[in-house]
């Protein structure tokens, strides 16, 4: 999959701070690893490597959208501080999956 390009040659962004939110709220466990993350995203037809969110997530939590605490030697578990804003049409789409076989078998 490529990513574009803004004027200034940095990636754009193709995955909101509301759209990694939303994991958070959509998840049954409140704190998260950021391969969590990652899948969840996939869960809505985002994609992120691991990597990806982890780097997301630092710069969220510098803004104070979510807090981590380290779990382990490597583990860090991530929350959210705030929750996501949703657009109707992703709110009806996400209630439409949750309905279905389709989310339990992401």
């Amino acid at each position: 999959m490529s990513q574009g390009r803004d004027d200034a040659g940095r990636f754009e962004e193709t995955v909101t701070e509301q759209e990694i939110l939303k994991v958070f709220d959509y998840e049954d466990d409140p704190v998260l690893t950021t391969s969590e993350v990652a899948e969840g995203l996939r869960r809505f037809g985002k994609h992120m490597t691991s990597e990806g969110v982890r780097n997301r997530l630092k710069v969220m939590a510098e803004e104070g959208l979510v807090s981590r605490k380290k779990l382990g030697a490597r583990a860090v578990g991530w929350w959210a501080e705030v929750a996501p804003e949703l657009d109707p049409e992703t709110a009806e789409t996400v209630d439409a999956r949750k309905e279905s076989d389709e989310w339990s078998e992401l």
